[in-house]
């Protein structure tokens, strides 16, 4: 609608296609942000090819971070689009003294807002893509982020050091998975989290419904591991023969919508391969609601199609660990009813390695 106006009104500004907007859409307005159902936008005027210009507080921005926040860029001869949630922001610019996670102060700047996340750009096609990154993160992560990277805080370090007989345990984990999926203690794992999912499949559809995802999450995962969600990398732990255990991380995906889960710190996963004997998978939900559907597999880290779909987030390095990973690649097959898992050894070593250089 917003690009229609300006293609008629070449000429518009952003008062006139503020006044266009509401009389089409209806929109409600709130200060500076127009809310509709489901997302927010905010217009801002930039009458040169730079974007400095104050955008929004981050108290304001607080109050919708949980639905896309669109920012229309209004330049003289075209608009311009980004999403400006949490996770899309470097830092506060302005007015930022003394913000800190229990001060919430401070406004950004458009240039404080990412032209690209993680190399995706940040324009209209990809911006259900970014927002279903973006639901993965809460609020409180994001301010720690924006605390760091605004006020140069040097965080405590959470960087795992590596020896050269840590790296090697690291590097045998691959093996291990393969392993570890073909002994009768994995296949127990599947058969008596399938037996859950088959059991409570009315409590997990009704809570595939939930709009909130972090809420949904751990809903979810309460649902599965009968227990209060730790958010730590062992959801579920099952013992394996000579003293091993298989660690399992319980991941949710609606089948209906976009979605890209958080998968793990890199060094926390270093961290817990290095231990003798450790294997780790990941315990996929898949609900769909509408069609009644709830699909489920549990799955090696080192899979083919999770290996694929795993994309390390720089952007959540800090200044002291290598970083965290996002499945934000295409995961749907594992939902298929004919798919068989497997551990790709060679590709997780690859994956490993690059990890242990960081």
């Amino acid at each position: 609608m917003l690009q229609e106006f300006k293609r008629t009104h070449p000429s518009a500004n952003k008062a006139q296609m503020e006044s266009a907007f509401v009389a089409k859409v209806g929109a409600r307005k709130d200060r500076a942000v127009f809310v509709g159902d489901g997302y927010s936008l905010r217009l801002s005027e930039a009458n040169t090819d730079s974007f400095s210009n104050v955008v929004l507080s981050l108290s304001k921005l607080e109050k919708y971070d949980s639905f896309p926040m669109v920012i229309c860029i209004v330049r003289p001869d075209r608009l311009e689009f980004r999403i400006a949630n949490t996770t899309f922001l470097k830092r506060i610019s302005h007015s930022s003294h003394s913000f800190r996670a229990d001060n919430i102060r401070g406004s950004f700047l458009g240039h404080d807002i990412m032209d690209e996340y993680e190399g995706i750009p940040n324009r209209p096609e990809h911006f259900e893509h970014l927002f279903a990154i973006h639901t993965e993160y809460s609020w409180e992560e994001n301010v720690e982020r924006l605390v760091e990277a605004t006020n140069a805080i040097v965080a405590r370090s959470t960087r795992f050091d590596v020896t050269p007989e840590i790296a090697d345990r690291v590097l045998d984990a691959p093996a291990r998975a393969a392993a570890a999926t073909r002994a009768n203690e994995f296949q127990n794992a599947q058969r008596r989290l399938m037996e859950i999912v088959e059991r409570y499949r009315g409590d997990l559809l009704q809570a595939s419904t939930i709009d909130n995802v972090n809420i949904r999450g751990n809903t979810i995962e309460q649902i599965i591991t009968g227990a209060v969600n730790a958010h730590r990398l062992d959801d579920l732990v099952f013992p394996l023969a000579r003293g091993g255990r298989l660690i399992v991380d319980i991941k949710t995906k609606l089948l209906d919508r976009a979605s890209a889960p958080k998968a793990y710190n890199i060094d926390k996963m270093l961290r817990l391969l290095a231990e003798p004997g450790t294997s780790f998978a990941f315990f996929f939900v898949g609900l769909d609601g509408t069609r009644r559907r709830a699909q489920a597999l549990l799955v090696s880290m080192f899979d083919p199609m999770v290996l694929e779909a795993t994309r390390i987030q720089s952007h959540w390095a800090g200044r002291a660990s290598r970083g965290v990973t996002q499945l934000t690649g295409d995961i749907s097959k594992i939902f298929e009813a004919n798919y068989l898992p497997s551990v790709d050894l060679e590709a997780g070593k690859e994956l490993l390695r690059h990890f242990l250089k960081r």
